[in-house]
């Protein structure tokens, strides 16, 4: 017998970070709407180590109204299928199931190029191999231009969505509750992340000049790796670092003058929730060049050696720094607020899609070569 749903949600509950933090913000918020969702945990050859635990704010989204966790074999039909990861599916999953729905879409939270160009993922297998598993046939809902793309490097093999299918947010958790540039404190910017290495600048330099503390400049970091920055030769210790999980985002980011954000040429940011939650709290935003495809004139950009004169120019003028802030809130809001997710699941179902290599990121010559190096490492043995 197969079960119908409004929406069908597939996931491996083990992945952690800013994809989960977007799957369950888009399971909520169809909760929210009243929508009946399925929703079914898999295993994906990607994460291969045993050890790696389920989420649990995945697991808790069983729990939400409408929302039935489904089992394996089961068989679903859903207006809409939501395939989150490509990483999930490109290496095959465990388990099967029979699902159909009027339009199934992988929701590429990770571009498919690594920073270098090599190929991570093969996007034609991410939805052969959910087809095989699953019974469905996927398009691709980037999260990002950036995304966007790099997948139009692989059409007309794969079909893409019209329009992005970015993270949302539950804006009631994310207000401000101190203005900035407010009080006799020093001036304070800073940043948080998942304590990686790879969301930090490679090379002491490039940490020291971004985050530049000194008797007038307060740097605070939630979540940070000290021991690998110390080995780089940068200075950790000038700042206020707090353990990731000590402190509320929120609360931290309100404590914040500047949101400053750079990170490690070897990783590329897919879409940049960190960014997304410092402008609902309303903070001026110092940004890495790579992220203004996504955040356009959202935020300023700079080079880490020009942080300290751009945070002095951001600071000249308080009271204008933070009406543009509130501009840019609102704006965040209309585009990324979890009400939005009932008029984006509308045109979700209407889209014909795209297979246009319009503004794709490599030509064809140049991804069949980096298809063949990524084939050869995979028979190899190697990552990727």
């Amino acid at each position: 017998m197969t079960r119908s749903f409004d929406c069908l949600v597939v996931a491996d509950a083990r992945f952690s970070g800013g994809s989960t933090a977007a799957l369950v913000a888009d399971v909520q918020a169809l909760s929210a709407l009243g929508a009946d969702v399925g929703l079914l945990f898999v295993r994906s050859a990607y994460l291969d180590d045993t050890r790696d635990a389920p989420n649990p704010k995945a697991l808790a989204l069983a729990d939400l109204p409408g929302v039935t966790l489904l089992s394996p074999g089961c068989r679903a039909h859903g207006r809409v299928a939501f395939l989150h990861h490509p990483l999930v599916f490109s290496r095959g999953i465990e388990e099967s199931a029979r699902l159909s729905a009027e339009r199934a879409v992988i929701v590429a939270h990770h571009p498919p190029f690594r920073p270098d160009g090599s190929v991570e993922y093969n996007p034609a297998d991410a939805v052969r191999r959910a087809r095989a598993a699953l019974g469905v046939q996927a398009w691709f809902a980037p999260v990002s231009g950036l995304v966007r793309a790099q997948l139009a490097a692989f059409a007309p093999f794969i079909r893409q969505t019209s329009v992005d299918w970015p993270n949302i947010f539950d804006v009631a958790g994310w207000q401000v509750t101190r203005a900035p540039f407010s009080g006799n404190a020093p001036l304070t910017i800073g940043r948080h992340s998942r304590a990686d290495p790879l969301k930090f600048p490679g090379t002491a330099a490039a940490n020291d000049a971004a985050y530049p503390a000194g008797p007038n400049l307060r740097v605070r970091v939630l979540g940070c790796p000290v021991d690998t920055l110390r080995e780089l030769g940068a200075h950790p210790d000038r700042w206020d670092v707090v353990a990731f999980g000590a402190e509320p985002v929120a609360e931290f980011l309100n404590s914040l003058d500047i949101f400053v954000y750079f990170y490690h040429p070897r990783f590329e940011e897919a879409f940049g929730r960190t960014v997304v939650e410092a402008a609902l709290c309303g903070r001026p935003l110092l940004l890495d060049p790579r992220l203004e495809r996504t955040f356009g004139k959202a935020a300023q950009y700079c080079t880490p050696n020009e942080v300290a004169s751009a945070v002095d120019r951001i600071a000249e003028n308080p009271a204008a720094a933070r009406q543009r802030a509130a501009r840019v809130r609102q704006e965040m809001i209309d585009h990324y607020a979890c009400e939005t997710i009932g008029p984006r699941l509308e045109r979700i179902i209407a889209d014909r899609g795209v297979t246009s290599r319009r503004d794709a990121s490599a030509g064809p010559i140049s991804v069949a070569r980096k298809l063949t190096g990524h084939y050869r490492r995979r028979m190899a043995g190697l990552t990727g």
